[in-house]
């Protein structure tokens, strides 16, 4: 029997077949984490937020000091690798790290040019998302540290909650601090509160990550007329709420049916929840399709 064709990724500058992919041993990004990364969801080899992708990867850049990366290159990646790997609807991964040094030493090495690593996994359609999945949550401490609006590699601060939440029946954590919902260990929070769909801002101290599904989500539901507020949620009004909402690039929307096994409001899709999936699908598709492509996007909500 033959062998599965190994999968073409992205590295440093050209594609390379999966299994002939090598990275040095020196490299900070598998050392001590030092590098970032972005995931960037295609429909119809369409993608979706690459302006906020984009901007959000200079920003992350910015503050870890991260040099050698031309932003410009992010889209040409992405369809090489959609391309070699003959992908429509598709995620894809770039993480790019500091680079490599002769030895492990804390302290980088000037000038070092960075590793440049994507990949392309295939995922659904547009259409398999007009209902939302269903989610199990558990609530866990925010013991992050206090650069959350970086997509940094370093997420053993996200992972470990993910993994405790598994002892509770949950797929995702919701995180608390200071009394108040963050984010979740890979997802942005939205919950109905008396009545009304709110999210926690991202500027807060600390920040927390602008998602680019909650960003369009935003968007649709403005576009919608749903009401939908950027305001602190407090943990007792989350474990309250009627309809608890998760986003994400790879999740895209979810519905939360149980907290820390207490089911959240009738144990399925919410009627806020069923109106605001609709509305952020008619916005991607509106995203994705040829008359929109190549065309500006919406004004972005990036400071709420």
């Amino acid at each position: 029997m033959n062998a599965p064709t190994p999968t073409r990724v992205w590295l440093n500058g050209r594609l390379v077949p999966s299994n002939e992919a090598t990275i040095s041993v020196f490299d900070r990004g598998f050392l001590f984490g030092d590098g970032v990364y972005e995931v960037v969801r295609f429909f119809d080899g369409v993608a979706v937020g690459m302006d906020l992708h984009t901007a959000r990867l200079g920003r992350s850049l910015e503050l870890t000091r991260i040099s050698g990366f031309d932003l410009s290159s992010f889209q040409h990646i992405c369809d090489e690798l959609l391309r070699a790997n003959s992908l429509s609807n598709a995620a894809v991964y770039l993480q790019i790290s500091r680079g490599a040094a002769a030895t492990r030493v804390h302290m980088p090495t000037p000038g070092m040019a960075p590793t440049v690593f994507a990949c392309a996994s295939a995922t659904g359609a547009l259409e398999e998302l007009e209902r939302p999945t269903l989610v199990r949550c558990a609530v866990m401490p925010d013991r992050r540290w206090h650069h959350c609006e970086i997509k940094s590699t370093a997420l053993l601060g996200n992972l470990l909650p993910m993994l405790e939440c598994a002892d509770h029946g949950a797929e995702e954590a919701i995180l608390i601090r200071d009394g108040l919902v963050s984010e979740g260990t890979s997802t942005n929070v939205f919950a109905v509160v008396r009545g009304q769909l709110v999210t926690p801002p991202v500027a807060t101290t600390p920040p927390i990550l602008n998602g680019v599904m909650r960003v369009r989500l935003l968007e649709a539901c403005a576009q919608s007329g749903i009401s939908c507020a950027v305001r602190p949620i407090s943990e007792a009004e989350l474990r309250t709420a009627s309809e608890i909402i998760l986003t994400a690039s790879r999740r895209m929307f979810s519905s939360v049916i149980e907290l820390d096994r207490t089911v959240v409001g009738l144990g399925t899709v919410g009627p806020v929840a069923a109106r605001a999936n609709a509305a952020l699908v008619n916005r991607l598709r509106a995203e994705c399709s040829p008359a929109h492509h190549g065309a500006p996007s919406a004004t972005p909500i990036l400071a709420s």
